[in-house]
């Protein structure tokens, strides 16, 4: 096996591990978050620690518009007020949000009876809610866009709140889906790292052909005639290169079916 799928087959089992652990924390988490953090309170601090998609605030109310003026009566008869000690974000959601200085006098609780709503007009279906046998309606959040402090609520009257600290389930669901999507990673990764680390194909055994250029000696005969001298013979023949290492002589090794090439030599 080439040493790159060696180094990349084990980097992918590791991705694997870490997004199954990722993937099983999250299962974990979501299957511990209660319906409600805050259950049959009329006033509490509220901690916010790292969301800051605030709470949404339930009551056990008819959901009724008796006198007809086109608002919810339980958004009419309870008051509840909140205020928070950290840093909040104004216009929260929206590209030109900015952070902005704690300010304990601000009131942080809104009327809502639907998400993407803030108000309680009875034209609007109001959310609700069975929890242990009790009708719970939603009357609206509180601290939307709030930074890492307490927040305080209060409602009058002693009447009950059940609240739920908003985004605690999307984050969890994304690391379930983040866990997955490196489980993913982490397989492409072994099957890319061990199908590219073995070596495409079997290599044939080398066949070496070896071609020598054969030297031929060839006798030339020169004959001298018309001087006053013996006829001589001389004899010319063509230098052998073998016998002085030179290149007259040539020898070439070929191999007829090339070995094939490993994945990652080209990489």
């Amino acid at each position: 096996m080439h040493i790159k799928g060696k180094i990349i087959g084990p980097i992918g089992i590791l991705i694997i591990i870490f997004g199954a652990v990722t993937a099983i924390s999250g299962f974990s988490e979501l299957s511990e978050i209660d319906e409600f953090q805050y259950v049959e309170i009329n006033n509490g601090t509220l901690v916010v620690d790292e969301f800051t998609d605030g709470f949404t605030v339930y009551v056990e109310y008819p959901i009724v518009d008796l006198n007809n003026n086109y608002v919810y009566d339980h958004c009419e008869d309870i008051t509840i007020t909140a205020t928070h000690s950290g840093k909040w974000i104004s216009d929260y959601g929206f590209n030109y949000s900015e952070v902005q200085d704690p300010d304990p006098e601000r009131e942080v609780f809104s009327y809502s009876v639907s998400y993407g709503n803030s108000q309680c007009d009875s034209y609007l279906t109001a959310e609700s809610i069975t929890y242990e046998g009790k009708e719970l309606v939603r009357i609206g959040e509180a601290c939307v866009g709030c930074m890492k402090g307490n927040t305080t609520i209060v409602a009058q009257d002693n009447v009950s709140m059940w609240i739920k600290t908003n985004g605690i389930a999307q984050y969890a669901w994304a690391g379930i889906i983040g866990g997955f999507a490196m489980g993913c990673c982490g397989i492409c990764f072994g099957i890319f790292g061990l199908a590219g680390g073995i070596t495409v194909g079997v290599q044939n055994p080398e066949h070496n052909v070896t071609i020598r250029k054969s030297t031929q000696q060839q006798e030339v005969t020169i004959h001298q005639t018309g001087f006053n001298s013996n006829i001589t013979s001389t004899m010319m023949t063509e230098p052998n290169y073998d016998s002085i290492g030179g290149g007259a002589s040539t020898q070439q090794e070929t191999n007829p079916e090339e070995a094939k090439e490993n994945f990652w030599d080209k990489v």
